[in-house]
C-alpha cells in the first residue's frame, strides 16, 4: 500500500476541489460546522450529499455552491 502524505484541507487550496468527493470531516474542515452538525444537515436533507452503505459523500462543488445559496432552510 502507497502511503501518502496528508496534507491538511486549509492548506491545499490549490487543490480543494481536485477531489471528486470529500468525506464528513474534510465537510466539517471546509465549513467549521461540527461533524454532529452535518449528520443532522444530511437527516434533514438539508444539505447536499450521498450516502451509500451507510457512509456519507459530498461533491466539493455542490457544498460551494449550497454555502453561496444562503441561509438553512
Amino acid at each position: 500500500m502507497l502511503s501518502e502524505k496528508v496534507i491538511p484541507l486549509s492548506s491545499r487550496t490549490d487543490l480543494i476541489f481536485e477531489n471528486r468527493w470529500w468525506f464528513v470531516k474534510d465537510v466539517a474542515e471546509y465549513t467549521g460546522y461540527s461533524i454532529g452538525t452535518l449528520y443532522n444537515l444530511t437527516s434533514q436533507n438539508l444539505i447536499p450529499h450521498r450516502k451509500k452503505r451507510g457512509k456519507l459523500y459530498f461533491v466539493p462543488q455542490e457544498i460551494q455552491n449550497w454555502i453561496e445559496e444562503g441561509d438553512l432552510r
